[in-house]
């Protein structure tokens, strides 16, 4: 499978027409299903632009991804130090309080983005693209305050690798969409969509919107 990817980017360098480095930015807003709230999120990477002909380009690029999501005022019962819940003294009703998580991870991912450009001006163009992306996950922070589960200090506060030490998984895929608009000077903007295939924990998937800039470093 590694060998047909190899050969099949190895084919499509050599039958391009001309091909261009791009610098690559971008931030927004990332979750973890209609389940969480959003947090922001950030991109940053180089991609190489292979161009078929005046509309059709691939591009595989290389990023750096900040990503998460958060579960805010979540409402849990009050325990005490052997696990059971607390209640009112007065009406027997069980004791509540709130729960705050919040997840950062950091991701190096490369996608594999399909473009097509129609041209509005010189050399200026409206740009639509989609592919495929991967992404690995690298390390990551968990911070969670009001555990009532937990004893000491950490029911106030403790933080863990959600990689590392959690539940959630390195690897992602997903799909990538996108528009922009490209100016004379080579500087593209526009909107992209990420929505992953892959579980990351239990049955939830991220999706992340950015506004994303690149500048082209054309070639001849």
């Amino acid at each position: 499978m590694k060998r047909n990817i190899f050969l099949f980017l190895m084919c499509v360098c050599m039958t391009s027409q001309a091909q261009h480095i791009q610098l690559k930015a971008g931030g927004g807003l990332s979750k973890l299903d209609s389940q969480s709230s959003a947090v922001p999120a950030w991109r940053l990477g180089a991609g190489y632009e292979l161009e078929f002909d005046q509309h059709w380009t691939f591009s595989p690029a290389l990023v750096f991804a900040i990503k998460g999501w958060e579960n805010p005022d979540e409402t849990v019962y009050k325990k005490d130090n052997e696990g059971n819940i607390m209640t009112n003294p007065e009406t027997g009703a069980p004791l509540t309080g709130v729960k705050n998580t919040e997840t950062v991870t950091y991701h190096v991912e490369m996608p594999l983005l399909f473009n097509y450009y129609l041209r509005t001006k010189e050399r200026q163009y409206v740009v639509f693209s989609a592919g495929p992306y991967l992404a690995y996950g690298i390390s990551g922070k968990t911070k969670v305050k009001g555990d009532t589960d937990r004893q000491g200090a950490e029911r106030f506060y403790y933080d863990y690798d959600p990689l590392k030490d959690g539940d959630a998984k390195r690897f992602e895929a997903g799909v990538q969409l996108g528009a922009g608009y490209q100016f004379s000077n080579g500087i593209t903007a526009g909107v992209d969509f990420n929505y992953a295939f892959t579980k990351v924990i239990g049955n939830r998937k991220p999706v992340s919107a950015l506004l994303s800039f690149s500048y082209m470093f054309r070639g001849k």
